[in-house]
C-alpha cells in the first residue's frame, strides 16, 4: 500500500508502515496531486478532508489520529464508500491535564486562588469530565452542563445558565453546525454580555465555539478574562486577541506523546478491521518510571508536565518578532513543539502535596 500521512504523527513505522510504504508530508500541504496513488490518507486536525482533496483519488482508508472530526467531511467520505475512523479520548488526559495547567497559570496572573473559585466546564465528556475530577481533586467547586448526555439521562449536570453564572468557564466540545446542540459561536456576543463581570473563559475546544470579535470586546472593555489554547482562522491568529487574552498557547493542549501515539494506535486498529489485517501495534514507547526529577511541590510537577507559561511565552514571543503584522502564524510553534509527558510521567516526592497522587503523579 502507499500511505500518505502528517509528518507529525508518532508511531507511523511501528503500525502503518509494516503494510506499506509512508509517505510522510506537512499536514496542511496535503495536496490531491499527492493522492493520486494513495490507499491510504492519515491526518491530523490541520488537514480538511472531503471531495476538494480526494475526488477522483485511490483513497480506500481515512485515519484522523484526534478527538474532534470536524476537519472531515464525513457524510461525503461514506457516500464514496471511503472508510473512515478517528481517535476518541486519545489525548483527554493530557487536553484535561494541559486545561488544569492553563487555569491554575491564570488564577496565578488575576491574583485568585483556584481552591476558592467555582468552575463551569462546558461539555463533560473524554476532556471535560476528566477536568472536572482533577479540579475537584484540588478542592474547586465544579459544576458541568452537557445537554446530549443529560438527554440522555446522565446524572449530575446542571443547565447552561448555571455553568454561566460561574467564576471559571472552561469549554469542551466539538465544534458543530447542525443537530440539536450546534456549538459554534455557542458563546457568542449576547452570551458574552450575560457573563459576570471578572469571569474567566478557557478555551481548548475548537476556535469556532467562542465568536472571536465579541470576545475580543468584552476583554478591552476589562469585562472578561480568557485563557485560550484555540482560535479562530487557525493558523493565523489575531494579534490583538492575543494580546488581551491573560494566558495564550498555540493549539497544544493535547500534545503529549502518549495522546499522539494514542492517536495513532486507534486508527491503525480501524484501519486493521477495515483491510481484514492482523498487525499487532507495538506498545507505546512509555518513559522509564524512574527516569528524570523527583519534584518537590505540586505546581513544580504541574509546569515540568504542562508547561504552559513557556508555551504562553513562546507564542508572544513570536507577535514581537514580528510587529505590526497583525497576525501570528501559530503552525511554526506547533511542528517544533517540545515532547511532552503526562502525569503519570512525572514524580513528586512523598509528602510534599497529598494532592499529587489524586492527580495521577507518581508519588515516590
Amino acid at each position: 500500500m502507499r500511505i500518505v500521512a502528517d509528518e507529525n504523527m508518532l508511531l507511523l513505522n511501528e503500525t502503518f508502515g509494516r503494510h506499506g510504504k509512508v509517505v510522510r508530508l506537512k499536514g496542511r500541504e496535503i495536496s490531491r496531486a499527492d493522492l493520486e496513488d494513495a490507499d491510504v490518507l492519515l491526518v491530523r486536525s490541520v488537514t480538511r478532508v472531503g471531495r476538494a482533496l480526494l475526488e477522483g483519488a485511490a483513497v480506500r482508508f481515512v485515519g484522523s489520529a484526534t478527538i474532534g472530526t470536524d476537519h472531515l467531511d464525513t457524510a461525503w467520505l461514506e457516500e464514496r464508500g471511503i472508510a473512515w475512523a478517528h481517535a476518541p479520548g486519545c489525548n483527554a488526559d493530557a487536553a484535561s491535564q494541559y486545561a488544569l495547567a492553563m487555569i491554575w497559570l491564570a488564577c496565578e496572573r488575576l491574583g485568585k486562588t483556584l481552591r476558592d473559585q467555582h468552575v463551569g466546564i462546558v461539555g463533560r465528556g473524554n476532556v471535560g469530565g476528566r477536568l472536572a475530577r482533577l479540579l475537584q481533586a484540588l478542592g474547586a467547586n465544579v459544576a458541568a452542563c452537557d445537554p446530549p448526555l443529560a438527554r440522555a439521562g446522565e446524572p449530575g449536570l446542571v443547565d447552561m445558565e448555571r455553568v454561566c453564572d460561574t467564576d471559571i468557564i472552561s469549554l469542551h466540545v466539538p465544534l458543530t453546525t447542525s443537530g440539536d446542540y450546534p456549538t459554534r459561536d455557542l458563546f457568542g456576543p449576547v452570551r458574552l454580555r450575560r457573563l459576570k463581570r471578572g469571569t474567566l473563559l478557557v478555551n481548548t475546544s475548537r476556535g469556532g465555539v467562542v465568536d472571536a470579535p465579541a470576545l475580543l470586546a468584552r476583554l478591552q472593555d476589562g469585562r472578561l478574562h480568557a485563557a485560550l489554547d484555540v482560535w479562530p482562522d487557525e493558523p493565523l491568529i489575531d494579534a490583538d486577541l492575543l494580546e488581551a487574552v491573560c494566558v495564550a498557547t498555540p493549539h497544544v493542549a493535547g500534545y503529549s506523546v502518549e495522546g499522539k501515539q494514542a492517536g495513532t494506535l486507534g486508527i491503525y486498529e480501524a484501519f486493521c478491521r477495515t483491510f481484514s489485517l492482523s498487525g499487532k501495534a507495538a506498545a507505546p514507547r512509555k518513559p522509564a518510571e524512574t527516569a528524570g526529577p523527583v519534584y518537590e511541590t505540586l505546581k513544580q510537577a504541574l509546569t515540568a508536565s504542562c508547561p504552559v507559561a513557556r508555551d504562553d511565552a513562546a507564542l508572544r514571543a513570536e507577535l514581537a518578532r514580528h510587529p505590526g503584522r497583525g497576525q501570528v502564524n501559530i503552525d511554526p510553534l506547533r511542528t517544533a513543539y517540545p515532547p511532552r509527558h503526562e502525569f503519570g510521567a512525572c514524580r513528586v516526592a512523598a509528602g510534599a502535596d497529598g494532592q499529587a497522587a489524586a492527580l495521577g503523579f507518581q508519588v515516590v
